[in-house]
């Protein structure tokens, strides 16, 4: 009997390398770092980063979970209530709120934004790499991603092999081909955050 032996490949985003969008409203621009399925006529999972250059409010998105978080700069107001600043835990909301945005000293804030689009049975978990950077997933998740500011190693043990991939600053790396595998984390030097978005679909 020949066993097949299936070569699992990540791919890696450099915000770099990415080209900036313009926001309509002249506000800022977005970088796509990943919007998957690309082939599909709608994506499940979007993950961006954002520069943010003016007051104004979000985008309306109905059916869109939403996490936001900054990167850059001193931070934001949302809802006129709710302050997010550089350190602090992502920002969950619903994405048909469009809560308005202002910034907190008047100058940009990069940010980092994840959408899930809702429906029956999926589920999108966001773990901080930093304070957990050992990972397991299995059959059931479909698309898993690490996001890091300060770059790092991401290390992948599966059935066969072990693999390491290396990660830059404020990059992304995430895979759909998902086995069951043992993931770690680690992150460069730095008070940058870090993340593994797991996404689970029934």
């Amino acid at each position: 009997m020949q066993l097949l032996l299936l070569k699992i490949m990540w791919t890696v985003v450099d915000v770099a390398d990415v080209a900036a969008t313009p926001w309509k409203n002249g506000g800022g621009v977005t970088r796509q770092l990943v919007a998957w399925p690309s082939a599909a006529t709608e994506w499940i999972v979007r993950v961006s980063i954002a520069d943010v250059e003016h007051d104004g409010p979000f985008s309306l998105f109905e059916g869109i979970r939403r996490w936001f978080g900054v990167l850059e700069g001193v931070g934001v107001r949302l809802f006129e209530s709710i302050d997010v600043v550089v350190g602090d835990a992502l920002y969950e909301f619903d994405g048909a709120l469009a809560p308005s945005c202002s910034l907190l000293d008047g100058r940009r804030v990069r940010d980092f934004n994840i959408m899930l689009r809702e429906g029956p049975g999926r589920k999108l978990y966001v773990v901080d790499a930093k304070a957990s950077p050992a990972l397991t997933v299995g059959a059931s998740t479909q698309w898993v991603g690490l996001f890091t500011v300060d770059g790092g190693l991401l290390r992948q043990q599966g059935p066969s092999d072990v693999t390491t991939v290396e990660l830059p600053k404020m990059g992304l790396a995430w895979l759909d081909n998902v086995h069951d595998l043992s993931l770690y984390a680690m992150v460069g030097a730095g008070s940058g955050v870090a993340y593994w978005l797991v996404l689970q679909l029934p």
